[in-house]
């Protein structure tokens, strides 16, 4: 069994933001709350999915959703309601893997059917993601006020606490404040087509000033998720399914290994790569472009979009233009930055807590090594110098 990834062809030319389900206050987060709520005939399903955490604590977890009712996910009527019982079927999913003393990777038909039929319908794949559980899994507490990662909470997760609201809602934080980085790149991508090297320059100088904001915001998860916390409680539930894989029955009774909730999911890094024409070389190339399918369709379209029109590095070498080459180089060494942090706070987060010098992601991959070729892919794209590591 596969669960591919909804084909998309290429835009000969890059649409406008909207047709790609982007906002331009809250990027990638949609500009309308998710749904508090789900539809009526799904309570029973949700009670399990709020009570997650007293069910895995009994060690319970498994008797709960064996013992669900059968339910229709075809009866859904929009967009937000699919995004709202995928969140729960997708929390459930991975709390039946991971809810107990050892994984059960045999997950059953009651709640197997639904989550591929519904997965199949928003092109994603069944468990949880960085699109479920960041993108779909929020309330503003202050509803007169925007959301941000001050002004969230989560709808669902496993153990609770304030650690893992703010693992998710610091994450949530990010993504909106990238939204006007995300028009800039667009811009870049525009400007560098028609050869505006004037409008090139401005949006490059957008990014660069911008990506800053993102770096303190990443710090931020320090305040409020404590690294033990994360990996003991947090982490385990977001881990996907490793070799030979899970069996999704009455679906197929070939196993499936699938990447867990992984920040290599997020399109917006993978935004500004594409954008700026940064090509990543061996496993992290590998790694990125496989996190592409687990992206909602129409982010997935645009990351692809963005990298297949941007001629901003072509552009940018050839200009001879001093000021565009060092706001195009400021760009790349204001990544390179934040990918240095996230590779520090993955040390911290993982490899020191786990008292190894090694250890996988909750992707399923090499972390460190991951991110450090990410980042020597990021510094080696700069014009202006090297770019060695």
């Amino acid at each position: 069994m596969t669960f591919a990834a909804t084909p998309v062809a290429p835009r000969q030319t890059l649409g406008a933001l909207a047709d790609y389900g982007i906002s331009a206050t809250t990027g990638f987060v949609p500009e309308a709350d998710p749904l508090i709520t789900a539809p009526d005939w799904f309570a029973a399903w949700d009670d399990a999915a709020q009570d997650l955490a007293a069910l895995i604590r009994m060690r319970r977890v498994r008797q709960a959703i064996r013992a669900l009712p059968p339910i229709d996910v075809g009866r859904l009527a929009t967009p937000a309601e699919q995004e709202r019982v995928f969140l729960a079927l997708s929390v459930l999913t991975n709390a039946w893997v991971w809810g107990d003393v050892e994984p059960d990777f045999h997950i059953p038909a009651n709640i197997a059917g639904p989550v591929c039929q519904l997965a199949a319908v928003l092109g994603r794949k069944p468990l949880v993601s960085h699109a479920s559980m960041t993108l779909q899994n929020w309330r503003r507490v202050d509803r007169g006020s925007p959301v941000s990662a001050d002004n969230a909470s989560l709808l669902l997760g496993f153990l609770g606490g304030s650690d893992e609201t703010w693992f998710f809602t610091a994450t949530l934080g990010i993504e909106i404040l990238g939204a006007p980085l995300i028009a800039a790149s667009a811009d870049a991508v525009r400007h560098a087509d028609a050869g505006d090297l004037a409008g090139l320059t401005r949006a490059l100088s957008q990014l660069a000033e911008g990506l800053p904001t993102l770096i303190v915001a990443l710090e931020r998860m320090r305040e409020w998720c404590d690294p033990y916390i994360f990996f003991h409680r947090i982490r385990p539930f977001l881990a996907g399914w490793p070799a030979p894989g899970a069996v999704y029955e009455g679906v197929s009774p070939n196993p499936v290994v699938l990447a867990g909730g992984s920040a290599g999911q997020s399109s917006l890094i993978q935004t500004f790569d594409a954008a700026l024409g940064i090509r990543h070389e061996g496993h992290a190339a590998v790694f990125l472009r496989e996190m592409r399918n687990y992206m909602p369709t129409r982010h997935r379209a645009f990351v692809q979009d963005l990298a297949a029109a941007s001629q901003v590095r072509q552009r940018v070498a050839g200009a001879g233009h001093a000021e565009l080459r060092a706001a195009y180089d400021s760009a790349v060494e204001q990544l390179d930055i934040f990918r240095r942090r996230h590779i520090g706070l993955s040390v911290d987060y993982i490899l020191k807590p786990s008292g190894q010098m090694a250890s996988l992601g909750t992707g399923g991959t090499s972390f460190v090594d991951l991110l450090r070729e990410a980042r020597v892919g990021t510094a080696k794209s700069a014009v202006g110098r090297t770019g060695a590591a």
